[in-house]
């Protein structure tokens, strides 16, 4: 019996490291061992200084990294033992903490995807006098990844051709809320990255992240003004449900148009 299990013994080793940041070491890092499939099997916290050490179960897992207000890091072990991990602040947007919610609709985005007709609920938020965001929820396969900022919303007119990009601003971690549940205190704690749990199995749970798609005012105007470029919009790429071949409504024109006007 002990000869069975000794293969198991052998793999658990002591593995030690350091975590950094902009500003020095980072205390209370969340540091937790996960296999390919994101399955938890160790946790620990780093110290005052930034330093941590625990068990592993297998050195050829990846050592996943989370502190609120820092971008996630999973960093594949390899065999090592003793590591420095550098980690990257978050990017907030200046204009969401203090943006004022013009509307929020489960008719402003309507379109086609693979044949079906898909009400995608959205808001438009003022972030100042010539800045503008909706916010369009994304599907997200697991809670452990982030949709980050500086990833894309593209507009394409009915022939494919891109009219405008417009970019995300503010990082955001999946939510089990669903659009229609959500509400704007708990997206304000999802941008900050704080409350958040990760590594949880998620199987079976729809996940969704709320980036803010940054519009300029004159982008707005265009739009309302020229509906018909509206033909498709796309999150990045046209994989899963994150995409829509649009088709604007009038009540979609007459709430952007009212937008524009408070």
């Amino acid at each position: 019996m002990l000869l069975c299990f000794a293969p198991i013994w052998a793999q658990q080793q002591n593995v030690s490291g350091t975590v950094k940041g902009p500003d020095g070491g980072i205390a209370k890092v969340s540091v937790r061992e996960i296999d390919e499939n994101r399955r938890v099997f160790n946790h620990t916290a780093t110290d005052q200084n930034g330093l941590f050490s625990f068990q592993v179960r297998d050195t050829q897992h990846s050592l996943q990294f989370y502190a609120p207000g820092y971008r996630t890091l999973t960093h594949k072990m390899l065999g090592a033992t003793s590591l420095r991990v550098t980690m990257e602040k978050r990017r907030t947007s200046p204009y969401v903490a203090t943006a004022k919610v013009l509307f929020k609709s489960d008719k402003l985005v309507c379109g086609h995807y693979l044949g079906d007709i898909v009400p995608q609920q959205a808001w438009v938020e003022k972030l100042c006098d010539t800045l503008y965001a909706i916010i369009l929820p994304v599907e997200m396969e697991r809670m452990v990844d982030e949709y980050a900022a500086g990833r894309s919303l593209l507009v394409l007119d009915e022939m494919g051709r891109q009219v405008m990009q417009c970019e995300n601003v503010v990082d955001v971690y999946p939510l089990r809320e669903a659009p229609d549940e959500v509400d704007q205190s708990r997206l304000a704690q999802n941008y900050t990255g704080v409350g958040r749990v990760t590594g949880v199995d998620d199987e079976g749970t729809r996940l969704y992240a709320y980036p803010h798609f940054q519009f300029s005012r004159a982008q707005l105007e265009k739009l309302c003004d020229n509906p018909q470029l509206l033909g498709r919009l796309a999150v990045d790429t046209y994989r899963g449900n994150n995409y829509w071949n649009f088709f604007p409504t009038d009540r979609t024109v007459m709430l952007l148009r009212k937008a524009l006007k408070k």
